[in-house]
């Protein structure tokens, strides 16, 4: 169910090590198979790493479940809350997740910029990866010292301007209200589930029971890009393609999906827009 960003880097990782890397299967449905999940913990786990809300289902996996187990087997784990932070309340305290990162993208802030939450005390035992200003404390051609936290990771000059738009995007979602937010999305992503099913052809990939506002699908007989281009020349948005995640795609043996997300400036009347379009660019394809 991982983002490739959640993939290579384990990856290239495994082969610097000689780690093995081990995944979660997914179930017919979207969802991670837990039961599985727990079968493949083992005390050689190091590290647990999985995704909150998947990008190309809208899963929302149940990770104080796959924290807890993780943390049981004397894992560490990591947090891909790159779909989630928008959606969901995230209390990572409560999550008990020792790291946790988000992309500034994904909540209406800038690209190029996010964050990324350690415990302390991990945080404190790990070493720089980064070299330069900022991150130490005293420098002599005997010996460098560094800086206390956050400071220790963040060498040279930070990211400031994109980082004090960060601040503005993250201001905007709590003054609107998440749980707001939230009850939109979830009307929007029933009645868009209602309307797009009743296309002939039309499959949705993905039917968790715990889903944010995201529905990808397929048509019988019709390429994912070829909806997509259609849809576009008549002003209509989506996704088209892997969505960074093939592994998943050949689960389900397909080549891609067309993804539609809703958001909390989207609307019922949009939703209508997307049910014609799709039926105008089935009827031209067909």
């Amino acid at each position: 169910m991982e983002h490739h960003s959640n993939i290579v880097p384990w990856q290239m990782l495994c082969e610097e090590k000689k780690a093995v890397l081990k995944i979660i299967p997914v179930t017919d449905e979207g969802e991670l198979d837990v039961i599985a999940y727990k079968k493949l913990l083992s005390p050689k786990t190091k590290l647990v790493s999985i995704v909150h809300v998947s990008n190309s289902l809208g899963t929302v996996n149940p990770v104080k479940e796959i924290i807890k187990a993780a943390h049981e087997a004397g894992a560490v784990t990591l947090i891909d809350g790159a779909q989630s932070t928008v959606h969901l309340d995230i209390d990572v305290q409560e999550m008990d997740c020792d790291f946790f990162a988000f992309s500034g993208h994904k909540v209406y802030g800038p690209t190029g910029v996010g964050v990324f939450y350690g415990k302390k005390g991990i945080l404190e035992k790990m070493p720089p990866f980064m070299g330069g200003g900022e991150m130490i404390r005293e420098v002599t051609f005997e010996k460098t010292t560094y800086n206390e936290l956050p400071y220790k990771y963040e060498a040279g000059t930070p990211n400031i301007a994109d980082t004090v738009a960060l601040k503005s995007a993250l201001d905007f979602i709590t003054e609107t209200g998440k749980q707001c937010v939230r009850n939109h999305e979830m009307e929007l992503l029933e009645y868009a589930t209602r309307e797009l099913e009743a296309i002939p052809g039309l499959k949705i990939i993905g039917k968790a029971k715990e889903k944010i506002s995201v529905i990808s699908f397929i048509i019988k007989n019709i390429h994912p890009q070829d909806i997509g281009v259609l849809l576009d020349n008549q002003g209509i948005a989506v996704r088209t393609g892997h969505h960074c995640t093939q592994p998943l795609m050949a689960r389900f043996g397909i080549p891609g999906t067309v993804r539609a997300s809703f958001a909390m400036y989207n609307t019922h009347e949009e939703i209508d827009r997307l049910v014609e379009g799709l039926q105008k660019a089935i009827k031209m394809l067909s």
